[in-house]
């Protein structure tokens, strides 16, 4: 085969999609495992409905990974270390927290203070567990 007949796949520079075989385990159904030129799966990847939208999963990446959206309109690369900054995050908000809840208890906040902190603090929980739950995924 010329260089001119080398498909992207056979170049190295696309990974060639290989469909699961479909058998009697219904897990089995939407899996794609994604090939490298000497034919080594560098990932699997499947997309099913959660809650009013879709979720892609991915499993086995040895290699850091980006997800380009919509061609490439956002970018989201995805590492171990992109996953322990999440958690870092995390961990500092549950701090911040703590350390508002102490200060309120000495009666540092008005009524409203502790509402609008509440609030956030409800949307910074629902936030984190959805990064958490990304993070534990990769």
């Amino acid at each position: 085969m010329t260089d001119r007949n080398l498909t992207p796949y056979d170049r190295g520079t696309r990974l060639e999609p290989q469909l699961w075989p479909l058998g009697d385990d219904p897990d089995s159904y939407g899996r794609m495992d994604f090939d490298d030129e000497e034919s080594r799966t560098i990932l699997t990847a499947y997309v099913e409905r959660e809650g009013d939208g879709y979720a892609m999963h991915v499993h086995g990446m040895a290699e850091p990974l980006s997800l380009v959206v919509d061609g490439g309109g956002r970018v989201i690369p995805v590492d171990r270390e992109l996953c322990e900054g999440i958690e870092m995050l995390l961990s500092m908000a549950r701090r911040g927290r703590e350390d508002f809840e102490h200060q309120a208890a000495y009666g540092d906040y008005t009524a409203e203070d502790r509402a609008a902190a509440d609030r956030l603090w409800l949307l910074a929980e629902t936030v984190g567990k959805l990064l958490a739950g990304e993070a534990r995924k990769a």
